[in-house]
Order: C-alpha cells, then sequence, then structure tokens
C-alpha cells in the first residue's frame, strides 16, 4: 500500500512554519531575485529544480526535527517517556514505576477481661506487634501483603469490635475476649540491597535494580548512621515518628504532660522535625528502575560535612558589595553550595531496605488474605499471657493496584503535582493540611482555620506585656531579698523570727506571680498567631472530644475528656514546614454543642403510633450523623421536618425542636427535666458558656447555647466565627424524645 498524507501525523507544534512546499516556493523565488540571467529553467525535470528540491527536503525534515524537539519540551504535547519523567523532576512530582494494593487487614487476638469487672476487657493484658508482617493470598502464594502500622490491642476504638471468647462455668462471667484490630497493609514485601563505597563523589546514584520498588524503608551505613529520603536535597528537615513504646509514656492514652494524665483520644505516634545532613531523593529512571541520589557533601577544606556544621562566613550568598556592583542579583535560597545540599557517603557501606511487589493483578478479592507467620515480627509491647495473633482476613478488597504509570498518566499527575504548590497560604490549605495529618500522630474529626482579628492582637501585646512585668518583678524582689540578707548578716550574722516571716512573704509573693506566667499548654492555645486552628477529635465511643473549657483535665473533673497535647504538638510540627513565613498559628480546641431534640408529628389513622414513632427517631439521628457535621454548619429544622414527612405512616408534622432545656416552642413539655445540664454563663453570640464547672454542669456538656434565640426562618444559626462549634447529638437513644399523635 503506497504511503501517503492520511499516514503522517501531523505535529501540534510548528516552531518554524515551513515545509517542502515553503521553502521550494522560496529557493524559487530567491532564484529568480538573485539570479534572473544565470537560471531560467525551473521545470520540474530539469537539474537545477532536483538540486533545490533535495535542499526542500533537507530543509523539512530538519525544521520536523526542530519541531519534534520543541514539542518534547512542553508537558502538555510531550510523547516520549524520558522526556515527560524528567519535566516530572523539574515540578518535583516522583513518578512511580508501579503502583501497589492497598487494603484494611483486620487480626484478632485473646486479650483477658477484668478481674474487678468482667463485662470490661483488660486492655493492659493486650500486646502490641510491630509493623511489616507479611499475610499472604489464598488464591496466589505469590501474592504478598505488608502491614505499614503496629498492630495495638491496648488501643480501643469506635471501629473495632470485642467478643465474649470464653466465660467461668461456675459464674457465666467472661474471662476472655477475642479482640479485632484493623490495620492498612501494602501488596509489597521487603528486600535488602547492600552498596559498597568508597571515595566520596558529589551527587552519587546508587541504583536498585528491581523495576517495581514500591517505597524505600531505610538506608543505613556500616557505621550505625541513618539516611533520610527527602524530596529535595535542599531539604535539610526530616520527620520521624517515635511510637509511645519508644518515648516517656506507658500507653498511647498517655499525655506528654506527664504519666498521670490520661487522655480519652489516643495518638499511637509522636512527631518531630530533626535537621540532617544525612539525606538522599529517590528517583525513577526510564527503565522503571530506582536510584538514589545523595548531595554534594564535600566542603571546600576537603572534610566531610558534620551535622553540626554553621556557616559563618556566608560562603553560599553572593553579598552585594563584594564585586562592586551592589544591584547583582543573589538567591536567597541558595545557601552554601558546598554544604546545603547534604552529605555524600564515604568508605562505608549502605544498606538499602526497601519494599517491592504491586501491580494490577494485587488486587486481591474479599477474605483473600488469611495466610501469616505473626512468629516473625517481633513483639513491642507484651504485657498478655496469651501473646499471640489468631485470624486475619480482609472484610474488604485490596484496591489501587496497577503496573507502572503511562504518559497520559504522568503528564496529568505532574499538572496537578505543580497547581498544588505544596504551600498553606488560604483557609482551605490550612485545613486540607491538618486533615491530612496521618491519623497514627493522633484523631483529627473536625478541622476550622481562622485568621486572628485586630482584638486578639491586642490581646496578644497584653499577654506578652504581662510576662514581661511579672518578669521584673521577680527580678526587683529577688535583689531585695539578697540585699535584706546581706543586711542581716552584717549586724549580727542571726536572723530571728520575724526577719525569717518577712522573707517568706517576699518568696510566697514571688511563688504568686510565677503561677500567673502562662504554662507552654495556654501558650499553645491562647497565645499569639495570625492563624487560628480549630480542632476536635474522636473518642472511642465516636463521640467529640474537644471545648477550650477541656484544655485541662481538672476543669471538667474527668481526665480523659480533652484533646492531648501531644496530638497538638504533632499538628504544630507538621503544619510548620506548609505555612508561609509571615504566618504563625495556634492549635485550640473547637467548641462542642450538644442538645436535644423535641418533635411533634401526627400519623395516619391507619399506622402504628409506635412504629411511627421509631421511625422517626431513626430519621432525625441519620440527620445528625456526627459524620455529617461541621464546623459553623446551620441546621436547617425546615428540611428535618421535611425529611420526617417521608417517613411511611406521617401524615403531617407539626415542629421540631433543637434545645438544651426546655421545649421553647412552648407546645409540648417533654424535657421538664434534662438528662444533662450546661454552662448558663454566655459572653459571646447566643451565649456560648464558659467553663462548666462554673455552673455545675454536666461532665462532657460544656457549652450552653440559646437555640431560641439562634432559630431564624427555620434555620439554627451556627455560633459567631470567634467561636467556631459543631453541633452533636451526643446520646440520641435518651435526648430525642417526641410525640406522635
Amino acid at each position: 500500500m503506497p504511503y501517503n498524507q492520511k499516514d503522517f501525523k501531523e505535529s501540534n507544534v510548528n516552531y518554524l512554519n515551513k515545509d517542502f512546499d515553503k521553502l521550494k516556493g522560496s529557493l524559487i523565488s530567491y532564484a529568480k531575485s538573485y539570479f534572473p540571467n544565470s537560471y531560467r529553467d525551473f521545470n520540474e525535470t530539469s537539474p537545477g529544480m532536483m538540486l533545490m528540491e533535495m535542499s526542500a527536503y533537507v530543509g523539512d525534515v530538519m525544521s520536523f526535527y526542530i519541531d519534534q524537539q520543541y514539542r518534547e519540551m512542553l508537558l502538555p504535547l510531550a510523547e516520549e517517556r524520558r522526556n515527560l519523567i524528567n519535566m516530572a523532576k523539574m515540578f518535583g512530582y516522583k513518578v512511580k514505576p508501579i503502583v501497589p494494593a492497598h487494603v484494611n487487614l483486620t487480626f484478632t487476638a485473646e486479650v483477658n477481661a477484668q478481674s474487678a469487672d468482667a463485662s470490661k476487657v483488660d486492655y493492659t493484658d493486650g500486646a502490641v506487634w510491630d509493623s511489616g508482617i507479611q499475610v499472604s493470598s489464598v488464591a496466589n502464594s505469590d501474592l504478598i501483603f505488608e502491614t505499614l502500622e503496629p498492630i495495638d490491642f491496648t488501643i480501643t476504638a469506635s471501629a473495632d469490635t470485642n467478643v465474649v471468647r470464653t466465660t467461668n462455668a461456675d459464674s457465666g462471667l467472661a474471662t476472655s475476649y477475642t479482640l479485632s484490630r484493623t490495620v492498612k497493609a501494602v501488596s509489597a514485601e521487603t528486600k535488602t540491597k547492600t552498596f559498597t563505597i568508597s571515595a566520596p563523589s558529589k551527587f552519587l546514584k546508587l541504583t536498585i535494580p528491581d523495576t517495581n520498588v514500591v517505597d524505600i524503608i531505610s538506608c543505613i551505613d556500616s557505621n550505625g548512621n541513618n539516611w533520610y529520603e527527602v524530596d529535595y536535597l535542599a531539604q535539610d528537615k526530616v520527620p520521624i515518628s517515635t511510637h509511645y513504646t519508644s518515648d516517656d509514656r506507658d500507653s498511647a492514652y498517655y499525655d506528654l504532660q506527664g504519666e498521670a494524665i490520661v487522655s480519652d483520644v489516643p495518638v499511637p505516634y509522636s512527631l518531630q522535625y530533626i535537621v540532617t545532613s544525612k539525606r538522599f531523593t529517590r528517583e525513577t529512571n526510564e527503565d522503571n528502575t530506582t536510584s538514589l541520589v545523595f548531595g554534594n557533601g564535600i566542603l571546600k577544606n576537603g572534610t566531610t560535612l558534620d551535622g553540626n556544621f554553621l556557616d559563618l562566613e556566608q560562603l553560599g550568598i553572593v553579598v552585594p558589595g563584594q564585586t562592586g556592583d551592589l544591584n547583582e542579583a543573589i538567591d536567597p535560597l541558595l545557601g552554601n553550595e558546598y554544604s546545603s545540599l547534604g552529605e555524600t557517603p564515604i568508605q562505608t557501606t549502605l544498606t538499602v531496605t526497601y519494599r517491592v511487589g504491586g501491580g494490577i493483578n494485587a488486587n486481591a478479592a474479599v477474605a483473600d488474605l488469611t495466610e501469616f507467620d505473626a512468629t516473625t515480627i517481633p513483639l513491642v509491647q507484651n504485657s498478655g499471657v496469651d501473646a499471640t495473633l489468631d485470624t486475619v482476613t480482609n472484610n474488604l478488597p485490596a484496591i489501587g493496584g496497577k503496573n507502572g504509570e503511562d504518559i497520559e498518566e504522568i503528564r496529568e499527575k505532574t499538572k496537578a503535582f505543580f497547581t498544588t504548590q505544596n504551600r498553606c497560604v488560604t483557609k482551605e490549605d490550612y485545613e486540607a493540611r491538618t486533615l491530612n495529618v496521618p491519623s497514627k500522630y493522633g484523631n483529627i474529626a473536625k478541622v476550622y482555620v481562622s485568621r486572628t482579628t485586630e482584638g486578639d492582637i491586642t490581646s496578644t501585646a497584653n499577654f506578652i506585656g504581662k510576662v514581661q512585668s511579672v518578669q521584673s518583678q521577680i527580678s526587683d524582689w529577688t535583689t531585695f531579698i539578697s540585699t535584706y540578707l546581706n543586711a542581716v548578716a552584717g549586724s549580727d550574722g542571726t536572723i530571728d523570727s520575724t526577719q525569717i516571716t518577712t522573707i517568706q512573704g517576699y518568696l510566697d509573693d514571688i511563688d504568686t506571680q510565677i503561677g500567673t506566667i502562662p504554662t507552654d499548654q495556654q501558650i499553645l492555645t491562647s497565645g499569639a498567631g495570625t492563624i487560628k486552628i480549630y480542632i476536635l477529635s474522636y473518642d472511642r465511643n465516636k463521640n467529640l472530644v474537644g471545648n477550650p473549657a477541656a484544655n485541662t483535665p481538672s476543669a471538667i473533673g474527668n481526665e480523659t475528656d480533652f484533646i492531648p497535647t501531644i496530638l497538638k504538638n504533632n499538628i504544630a510540627s507538621y503544619i510548620d514546614n506548609f505555612r508561609i513565613l509571615t504566618d504563625s498559628f495556634q492549635v485550640i480546641d473547637g467548641f462542642i454543642i450538644n442538645f436535644g431534640i423535641i418533635f411533634d408529628v401526627v400519623a395516619h389513622k391507619y399506622a402504628n403510633k409506635k412504629e411511627v414513632k421509631l421511625l422517626c427517631i431513626q430519621k432525625i439521628k441519620d440527620y445528625f450523623k456526627i459524620q455529617k457535621m461541621q464546623f459553623s454548619q446551620p441546621i436547617y429544622i425546615s428540611q428535618l421536618e421535611y425529611d420526617l414527612m417521608s417517613v411511611d405512616g406521617v401524615r403531617a408534622v407539626n415542629y421540631v425542636t433543637m434545645t438544651q432545656h426546655d421545649d421553647w416552642n412552648g407546645e409540648v413539655d417533654l424535657l421538664p427535666d434534662p438528662t444533662f445540664t450546661y454552662s448558663v454563663t454566655g459572653d459571646t453570640q447566643f451565649d456560648d458558656g464558659a467553663d462548666i464547672t462554673d455552673s455545675g454542669g454536666t461532665p462532657g456538656y460544656g457549652w450552653n447555647y440559646d437555640f431560641e434565640a439562634a432559630y431564624e426562618n427555620g434555620v439554627i444559626l451556627p455560633p459567631h466565627p470567634d467561636t467556631p462549634g459543631v453541633f452533636e447529638l451526643k446520646n440520641p437513644n435518651t435526648n430525642i424524645r417526641g410525640v406522635v399523635r
């Protein structure tokens, strides 16, 4: 079949805008203009036209390749995988050689019942297994999944289940329970490879030959030093996760404030960032192999870079005035070109631990992942009698596994990565980043971000002034006491009881003033900051935990109902890497507004009123599911009434009342004696209350809200933005009451 124009793929780019016909026409015009008397035979069969057409052909081919080269420089038009990978690197996106499947694996183990109360599990009897447990498929023994986090049977959560396993034959009481815990896993298995390094080399590149590397777990040299993976070599801060078994806490429920303070919100890991020069970045090559690239790491004097190295001579920046040109451009991010990109290994052996796996065949079916050997995984913590894992399964299929990214996927993901810009600027940026904190650093249920007002800034200035004033007074009193003691010693060398009382009075004053200086936690929750990040967490019953009044456990008389400081510290450490320079932020407990519901409906004559009432209560429960509720979200009572109209057997809805006390609609007094009480001291819109202990409120129901004042045209308005809150129907079984007529 002869070649024709339809077989030619026309390029989107026409950089020179020259093709064969245009070049031939230009050559003919040139010959006619400059050689009118030398050459006049422009017949297609003439030798001169042959030379012109050959020149036009060469120009057309060169123009085509120039267009192709230019096309391959443009992200939307490039077609060669090598070029797309290089452009992805330029924009900061790391191409994946393969994508692993991920799944939630449910493990079970036996834990004893409490000796004092057999209806409760003795979680202190549980054990903790480290991550890395391998689970294989029943259908395909070559398909292996590895757990990514510890399996902790000392932590409770609302999603986990506890089933009675054994009972006492005489008393009939439970003696042990079968507990289930769900952890994340990926379709991969761990491998290691060693590299022997002799002489130092700038930007050393070590290539792992496997084409299905999922991630790099660790890189350790022969001296026991850890090398850390970073997104780019100029990044000198790396995140370090510490499990509670490795820090000063006895369990995930202990806060960093002290061993005696226990929160109802577990925080398995603490997060901190360290500055290190031992770092590398990971790259995917054209053939889908993975390379580790290290820094330049050699100082000008030939010594290797030390982690405590401090450049005092500004060697990396062109200082204005040095070259005589005050307007010379400088790069403020360059730093020292010989030290800012990290070390390179020298005279050592690197052991790289990594995972391989993934692919389209890794998407296992439900209940297919049941084979494992937990004996190969060490126990992190074991205080239990029966420290063995019983079973494992996947209640949902493994999803997400696929082969390497094709050129269109690389193109689109690079565009998306460039658009995100990896920094927090807007309110939505801060909220998304906060919710992106992994759950192992603490449970974050709701997030709301606002900017500090002018009044807050004034309050902050007063706050700082108070601290400075106290410091000045303490300094003055210390000097006075020292002078007083010297004077007494200079007279007769003795101090009588009157003088001791005087000195003790000054010391008491100093203690009092020291007590007025805010603690670290008070500064964290009410200190300076241009950005306020309000958070709420879930407890084991999936009730919200928060309220500023509960920042210290003693404020509510229940040391479990508060957000632990370690969780706030983890959020602060994480967000600090994405904020812009002019932003400072504080992490604060959000406000929880609990309430009850009263409804009055009319049923059809044929309907069973008891059944209708149960259906109405269930409809209200569904409407107020805590997963749907967000900060500063209005409640549309008219929509709830419309939903109740859809209940089978309901003829009409008289009204629905949200309340914390009585039925303010005044129709039916169904809640004369609430099962919960709130603070009645309000100082903001709709009387958001203060500390519940001020008015004898019920622990866990901390904030008063005037629903009648907040009701407007069928809508319950949210609280003021200065006190952002979430409406929570905490105990629907007791706090929903109604009548069916």
